[in-house]
C-alpha cells in the first residue's frame, strides 16, 4: 500500500474545495498538478474521501493497542474502549511509537532550532497538565432534561437553572444542596398566541437573561411579549411594545435598565422598575427592511450602550438622546456578537462577514480586525485584557492577541458548523456545541500557560482540549449552551430530545 505525494495534495485540495476554503484550495492548485488528477480521477473519488481517510487511520492505531510487539493479542482494556478514540488520541499513541522527524539543511526554518527547543518545552508541560493515561476526558451527562430550546444559568446562584421551552413556558430548577437532584421546579408561563411574523400557532420562548444580581429574569417570545419575573416565579411586569421574535436582552450593571432587540431590527430601551420604554430605535434602510441588522446589543457605560445599525455599523447611544454620539463604520455584515470589556475599555464586535474588530473609546475606526474564519462568527469573548476567543460556524475555535495583533492558537473540527460556544464564569474553560450534537470543552487556563511559554514560536498552537461530551442521538444539534456560576458544570439545549446538564 502506497500513496504518492501528487495523490496527498489532490485529497487536501479537495478537502479546501469542500469545506469551503476557496482561497487555500487556489493556493495549492498554483503550486500542484492536482488539475490534471482531476481531470482523470475525480469521478472514482467521492466527497470527504480524506476525512474518511483520516477515521480509517484512527481506527488502525486504536486496533494496533490490542497487539503486541511480538505479534501477541493483548488483553482488551473496557475502560478505554468504552471512550471516543478520536484523533488527537491516535496521535498521541502514534507519538510514543515513532520519533519525531526534523527538518535539516536546507529544509530547515530560520530560528528552527530555538523554535523547537521551545515547542518542546510546551509539549512537555502539555503531557503533564493531561491525565495520566494520556487520553481527552469523556464528559458525563449530571442530568437530563425536558425538551428545552435555549438555558441559562443564574449568574449568583450555582444552583438555579432556567430552561425555555416551545411551549411558551420557561422551567426554573433549583438543585438540592448537594447538586445532586432537582429540589423545585417553577413555571413562567407566557400566553400561547400566534406569533404575527411566523404566522402559526406557537410562541416559543426566544430569549432569557437573568439581571447582574440574579434576582429577576427577563424571558421573551416569539410574538414579542416580554415578562420580568423574580426567583420565586412571581410576576413583576409585562412588556409589550415588540411584535415579532426577540433575540437580545441585555441589563445594564445596577440592574435599572435593559434593551431587547428583535428579528424586525426594532431596539427598545425598557425601565425595569416601572415597565415603561424609554427609547425607540428602527435603524432601517431599505435592504435591512428584510435582513438581519444583527443579535446582540451591549452597554458600555451605565447610561451608554450600543446597538446594531445599517450595513454593519455600530450605533453609539446615550440615555435620554435620540441622535447617536457616534456610528462605528467597518463590519459589512449583520452584527452576531458585540462584548465590552471594563477593564481595557474596549468594545469586542463579531459580524456575518467573518471577521472580528477591537473598538477603542473615542475612536470611530476600530484598532485591530481579525481576518481567519470563513463563515460567520456566532460567539466571541474577551479571555483577559489582551486575548479573545471566537468560534464559527466554519467549524474552527480562534485566539486572538489585540496588543500583538494576531492569531495565537486554533482548533479544527472538520468542517463540522459550531451552533453554540460560551466561556466559563472563571474565563478557565470555553466549551463548543456542534452540529453533530458533540460538545468540547477546551482548556483555557493550559492553552494560556503554553502560549506563555511559546511567545517566539509565530506558529499559532492548537487549543488544547479538556473533555468531550457527545449526545447518542443522530442530528442532534446543540441549540444553546450555559455555564453554572462555579464553572463546573453546563446545560446543553439540544434540537431533538431534552436537554443535558453536563457534570465536569
Amino acid at each position: 500500500m502506497s500513496m504518492t505525494s501528487e495523490e496527498l495534495n489532490y485529497l487536501i485540495w479537495r478537502y479546501l474545495q469542500e469545506s469551503g476554503n476557496a482561497v487555500s484550495a487556489l493556493a495549492l492548485q498554483d503550486e500542484t498538478k492536482v488539475l490534471e488528477f482531476d481531470n482523470k480521477y475525480k469521478h472514482l473519488i467521492p466527497i470527504g474521501t480524506l476525512v474518511n481517510l483520516v477515521q480509517k487511520g484512527i481506527l488502525y492505531t486504536e486496533s494496533e493497542l490490542l497487539v503486541g510487539s511480538d505479534g501477541s493479542i493483548r488483553k482488551e482494556d473496557a475502560e478505554r474502549y468504552a471512550k471516543d478514540f478520536n484523533l488527537v488520541q491516535a496521535l498521541q499513541v502514534d507519538e510514543q511509537k515513532f520519533p519525531e522527524i526534523h527538518a535539516k539543511g536546507r529544509f530547515a526554518l530560520e530560528n528552527e532550532d530555538q523554535n523547537r527547543d521551545r515547542q518542546e518545552q510546551v509539549s512537555e508541560q502539555q503531557d503533564k497538565e493531561l491525565s495520566n493515561d494520556g487520553f481527552v476526558k469523556t464528559l458525563k451527562e449530571f442530568l437530563r432534561l425536558d425538551e428545552v430550546v435555549s438555558c441559562k444559568w443564574n449568574p449568583v446562584n450555582q444552583r438555579i437553572l432556567a430552561c425555555g421551552g416551545r411551549d411558551s413556558v420557561v422551567t426554573v430548577l433549583t438543585m438540592d444542596a448537594s447538586n445532586q437532584n432537582i429540589n423545585s421546579k417553577i413555571e413562567l408561563r407566557h400566553p400561547f398566541a400566534p406569533s404575527s411574523s411566523a404566522g402559526k400557532m406557537t410562541n416559543e420562548i426566544t430569549c432569557l437573561s437573568w439581571s447582574p444580581k440574579g434576582d429577576e429574569i427577563v424571558t421573551g417570545v416569539e410574538n414579542g411579549e416580554l415578562r420580568l419575573w423574580n426567583t420565586e416565579g412571581k410576576l413583576q411586569n409585562i412588556f409589550n411594545f415588540h411584535r415579532s421574535p426577540i433575540v437580545a436582552i441585555e441589563w445594564n450593571e445596577n440592574a435599572t435598565r435593559f434593551i431587547t432587540t428583535d428579528v424586525e431590527n426594532i431596539t427598545i430601551l425598557w425601565n425595569a422598575i416601572t415597565g415603561t420604554a424609554l427609547q425607540h430605535f428602527e435603524l432601517r434602510d431599505q435592504l435591512s427592511m428584510i435582513e438581519s441588522l444583527g443579535v446582540d446589543v451591549e452597554w458600555i457605560e451605565d447610561d451608554k450602550f450600543v446597538i446594531p445599525g445599517p450595513q454593519g455599523s455600530l450605533m453609539v447611544y446615550q440615555m435620554d438622546e435620540n441622535k447617536p454620539l457616534g456610528k462605528l463604520l467597518g463590519h459589512r455584515g449583520a452584527i452576531s456578537v458585540l462584548e465590552f470589556n471594563s477593564r481595557n475599555r474596549m468594545l469586542l464586535s463579531a459580524s456575518d462577514d467573518h471577521t472580528l474588530r477591537i473598538w477603542r473609546g473615542g475612536s470611530c475606526n476600530s484598532s485591530n480586525s481579525f481576518y481567519g474564519h470563513s463563515q460567520s462568527i456566532l460567539a466571541a469573548s474577551w479571555i483577559d485584557e489582551d486575548k479573545v476567543i471566537s468560534a464559527s460556524m466554519d467549524g474552527s475555535v480562534r485566539v486572538w492577541s489585540h496588543n500583538d495583533n494576531a492569531l495565537l492558537a486554533v482548533s479544527m473540527a472538520d468542517g463540522v458548523p459550531i451552533f453554540a460556544a460560551r466561556l466559563s464564569a472563571d474565563k478557565t474553560k470555553y466549551a463548543v456545541g456542534f452540529m453533530d450534537g458533540q460538545v468540547t470543552v477546551y482548556d483555557i487556563r493550559l492553552l494560556l500557560s503554553l502560549l506563555e511559554q511559546s511567545k517566539l514560536s509565530r506558529t499559532p498552537i492548537t487549543i488544547p482540549t479538556f473533555g468531550i461530551f457527545q449526545n447518542i442521538r443522530d442530528f442532534n444539534c446543540v441549540y444553546d449552551i450555559s455555564w453554572s456560576h462555579n464553572s463546573d458544570k453546563i446545560s446543553v439545549a439540544y434540537s431533538k430530545g431534552g436537554g443535558s446538564i453536563i457534570s465536569l
